[in-house]
């Protein structure tokens, strides 16, 4: 289901809450958002490796910044499935959730997908729409509450999240969710959902 991490630039994202989202989501990690010079910054990786994300973000650690930690559900943990995605030149998306949309390319995922065969066509078409709010909260509207989605535009040097109202406020920090944060590592409270926990290979038995 992946987590969605957004840090306004005065926040910081605990290392135990990399290592938490880390242990269930390893599937593939990026970033997206602005410098303090108000710089582009964009990343997708395969290898989920907390010692190169931990890097990324001190290096970026005073940035308007989204973190994306991928949970595979469809599609190949190859690079071309990480987030963020290029919906346009000046725009990019994350997404958590899953969406019911045909999969016409083996291997792609359902963002992948929603990306490509619904949101570039009609962004070729219907440029201006994208800088509507009105059609953000359309938008919006068609996602069920699991599904978040983050759209950055660069040329606004703006960040709206979709369904922001069904992810959790944490420290200064907007998480799409909290079931995918490992309980095991950091455990919260008042959690909307419970939480998962991963287990040691030598603590699984099977009867």
């Amino acid at each position: 289901m992946c987590v969605i991490v957004h840090k306004p630039p005065d926040a910081r994202i605990p290392p135990d809450l990399v290592r938490a989202a880390l242990a269930l989501n390893n599937d593939g990690w990026g970033l997206m958002g602005f410098g303090v010079d108000g710089r582009l910054i964009i990343e997708r990786h395969a290898a989920s490796e907390h010692a190169s994300i931990a890097a990324a973000l001190a290096k970026h650690a005073d940035a308007d910044l989204v973190l994306h930690l991928r949970q595979r559900t469809r599609g190949s943990n190859e690079r071309e499935n990480a987030h963020p995605f290029k919906v346009a030149e000046h725009l990019y998306l994350m997404h958590n959730g899953t969406l019911p949309i045909h999969s016409r390319v083996a291997g792609k995922s359902d963002t992948w997908h929603f990306v490509h065969d619904i949101l570039r066509p009609l962004h070729a078409r219907h440029a201006a729409l994208f800088d509507d709010p009105a059609f953000l909260t359309l938008l919006e509207l068609g996602l069920k509450q699991e599904n978040k989605v983050v759209l950055l535009d660069e040329r606004a040097k703006s960040i709206a999240v979709l369904n922001r109202a069904h992810g959790v406020e944490f420290e200064g920090l907007w998480l799409s969710n909290t079931r995918w944060i490992d309980r095991s590592v950091l455990p919260l409270t008042d959690t909307p959902q419970p939480q998962q926990r991963s287990y040691a290979a030598d603590k699984l038995h099977f009867g």
